[in-house]
C-alpha cells in the first residue's frame, strides 16, 4: 500500500509478515501499523492468549457434562439422556427390553435419567431377579377349611369336603340337606361332615338300616 506524504509516496510495510502476534491471534495489518485479537475462546491483548474455560459458564444442559478444549469445549448428555449436550431428554429405558434388565415378571418404572425394577405381585427380589411366592407356606392365604395349592405368581384356594365358599372363606355344608342317609336312619350335621345313624327299632350303620 502507498502513502502520500508531501507529495512523497511511502509503501506500507505489512507488519503482520513477521508474526508478531500470539499464536491463537489474529493480526490485522492497519497503515503504518497493526492491530492483534485473540481468536474465539481465548483472552488476551493479542501478544499473550490464555484458553478461556467456557465450562465455568455452565453453557451445556443441566443434564449434560461440560468438558473444556483448547479454545472451545464439549457438551455431552450424561448417561439415560440423549441430544446434543444443549439439549438432553430422557431415554425411556422401560420402552425398550434392550435398554433395561428387569426380569419377565417385573415391572420397569421409568425415572429421570434411569430405571427401575420391581417384581409384580406374587413374586420376591429386587426386580432383576423374581421369583415366585409360595403363598401357601404362610399359611394364612386360604380359609382354615380349604386345601391351598400354590400356582406361578398366585396360589389357589378349595375349601375341603364338607365345606362350601370361594376358599378364602368356607362354611359348613349341611350335608343332611341331601337325605345322605338310610330311609330309616337319622341324620346329624358337624363341622365339615356328618353322621347317620339308625332310628329306634333299626339296627345298622345309617348308611343301611334293618
Amino acid at each position: 500500500m502507498l502513502t502520500s506524504f508531501c507529495g512523497i509516496y511511502f509503501s506500507d510495510i505489512n507488519d503482520c509478515l513477521t508474526n508478531p502476534c500470539h499464536a491463537n491471534a489474529v493480526c490485522q495489518n492497519t497503515p503504518g501499523s497493526f492491530t492483534c485479537a485473540c481468536t474465539v475462546g481465548y483472552s488476551g491483548n493479542g501478544f499473550n492468549c490464555v484458553d478461556i474455560n467456557e465450562c465455568n459458564g455452565d453453557p451445556c444442559h443441566a443434564n449434560a457434562q461440560c468438558t473444556n478444549t483448547v479454545g472451545s469445549f464439549l457438551c455431552q448428555c450424561n448417561s439415560g439422556y440423549s441430544g446434543s449436550g444443549f439439549l438432553c431428554t430422557d431415554i425411556d429405558e422401560c420402552a425398550n427390553p434392550v435398554l433395561n434388565n428387569c426380569h419377565q415378571n417385573a415391572n420397569c418404572l421409568n425415572i429421570p435419567g434411569s430405571y427401575q425394577c420391581q417384581c409384580n405381585v406374587g413374586y420376591t427380589g429386587n426386580g432383576v431377579q423374581c421369583a415366585d411366592i409360595n403363598e401357601c407356606l404362610t399359611g394364612t392365604a386360604c380359609h382354615t377349611n380349604a386345601n391351598c395349592t400354590n400356582t406361578e405368581g398366585s396360589f389357589e384356594c378349595v375349601c375341603r369336603e364338607g365345606y362350601v365358599g370361594d376358599g378364602i372363606n368356607c362354611a359348613d355344608r349341611d350335608e343332611c340337606k341331601d337325605n345322605p342317609c338310610h330311609v330309616n336312619a337319622a341324620c346329624e350335621n358337624r363341622d365339615g361332615s356328618h353322621r347317620c345313624y339308625c332310628k329306634s327299632g333299626f339296627s345298622g350303620n345309617g348308611q343301611s338300616c334293618a
